[in-house]
């Protein structure tokens, strides 16, 4: 039983499914810039969850479906033969964006930002990638928080991911939605603050070289978001983040940094770091954890860094192993313009071979 069926404006729609229904099956919609066609499906946990506009903001729960990109740019660019976890987090954010203004009453002229954010993998098998096309799923439950008058001021959003059936992860983001007055306001005040003790543009330092791509995880260069590390010592790396490169090729650019470019960055800055103060094979090593938390905004015009530091006590650049001996490395990301922290980041990475 269809109670309510609609295409919202932009690149995203929604079937919803009754509670009652057995084997309902979503229908296909428009692709949504980057992550392409999927399906979404409402699974309100009773009747009165379809009547949305009535009824208080609640925890609603959706289906999301989708094939997991095999001939991406970016996506399918990766050394290790596995699929890219950003995929399923910027599905996440991209459904929960949607399902804000559909579902939770939030008012088109609310900017959207990201609090905090992580993924991990529960499950590595299902993630390496076979040649042949694979789906993903993510049991989306999303859920209004600090609600006023009926309108929430933030939402939690939690997903499990499948793919082809099998759980393989999580992950978990939190939506702040700003008035518009507010949002100018507090990004003035960073602006301001990042404007006096930056220097340089928002691309590498003239002349500076980035890392070859296979040091990153990736295969084109095109993809390199950072440069070679500008300081360096036994314990800690500090890159410059190319992020004219980063919105070239990533989601989401608009006035401020996109969360994209955080988890990105962070991502082949682990990769780099684990064989400069590890000696693993950055080629051979996939992220299985990331958890970011972000302070205010990060000004696309400013020059970014990401430090990296390792989180393992002891002894310098000595390997830790997982329960199957496999290599393991875990670190702590800072991300600054100049003297203000705009994100912090910690990561996992594992050595397949």
């Amino acid at each position: 039983m269809n109670l309510f069926s609609s295409s919202a404006p932009g690149p995203w729609s929604v079937r919803q499914a009754s509670p009652l229904a057995q084997g309902a099956q979503p229908t296909p919609f428009p692709a949504a810039p980057f992550i392409g066609a999927h399906h979404l499906v409402h699974r309100p946990d009773t009747p009165e969850g379809f009547l949305h506009a009535a009824t208080p903001p609640s925890r609603h729960r959706f289906g999301f479906s989708a094939q997991l990109p095999d001939q991406h740019p970016l996506f399918s660019d990766s050394t290790a033969p596995f699929h890219d976890p950003l995929y399923p987090m910027e599905s996440l954010r991209q459904m929960a964006i949607f399902a804000a203004g559909r579902y939770f009453r939030v008012p088109e002229n609310r900017r959207i930002l990201l609090a905090g954010c992580s993924m991990a993998v529960t499950a590595l098998t299902p993630w390496q990638r076979s040649g042949q096309p694979a789906q993903l799923t993510l049991d989306l439950e999303l859920t209004p928080t600090d609600v006023v008058k009926g309108v929430p001021r933030s939402m939690d959003c939690q997903a499990s991911i499948g793919i082809d059936g099998e759980r393989c992860g999580t992950v978990e983001a939190r939506l702040v939605f700003v008035m518009p007055g507010v949002y100018r306001s507090h990004r003035a005040l960073s602006r301001r603050e990042s404007e006096r003790t930056a220097e340089g543009h928002s691309g590498l330092p003239t002349g500076h070289g980035v890392p070859g791509p296979e040091l990153v995880g990736r295969r084109s260069v095109r993809n390199v978001l950072i440069g070679l590390p500008l300081e360096e010592d036994e314990e800690t790396l500090d890159f410059p983040v190319d992020i004219p490169a980063a919105r070239e090729v990533l989601p989401d650019s608009g006035p401020e940094v996109p969360a994209a470019v955080f988890l990105e960055a962070s991502r082949q800055a682990a990769l780099f770091s684990v064989g400069e103060l590890y000696g693993l094979a950055p080629g051979h090593a996939v992220l299985t954890g990331w958890r970011a938390a972000f302070r205010g905004f990060a000004e696309p015009g400013l020059p970014l860094r990401c430090a990296v530091r390792s989180r393992t006590t002891g002894t310098p650049g000595q390997v830790q192993r997982d329960a199957a001996g496999r290599p393991t490395a875990e670190l702590d990301l800072t991300f600054t313009q100049g003297s203000r922290v705009v994100a912090g980041a910690t990561t996992s990475v594992l050595q397949i071979c």
